[in-house]
């Protein structure tokens, strides 16, 4: 991949998360939540919720999926 390609492809999910209102000031909350409760993990998105509840359930049925999934 180019330099262009990455440049172009890194600013459209910045464009996502950016319209999901995910901005760099709410991530920081949850992080800064999560070291006053001595958490190790802090998944931001509901995205990361769910892939964190199917490792834990699931962990093998997560990693055939991950090896078999492109998401570039």
């Amino acid at each position: 991949m180019s330099a262009a390609e990455e440049k172009q492809k890194q600013e459209r999910y910045d464009n996502l998360y950016r319209m999901r209102r995910y901005t760099p000031d709410k991530v920081a909350e949850q992080i800064v939540r999560a070291v006053e409760r001595d958490r190790d993990i802090v998944p931001i998105t509901p995205e990361a919720r769910m892939q964190l509840q199917f490792n834990r359930f699931a962990p093998a049925m997560v990693r055939f999926f991950a090896a078999r999934v492109k998401l570039t």
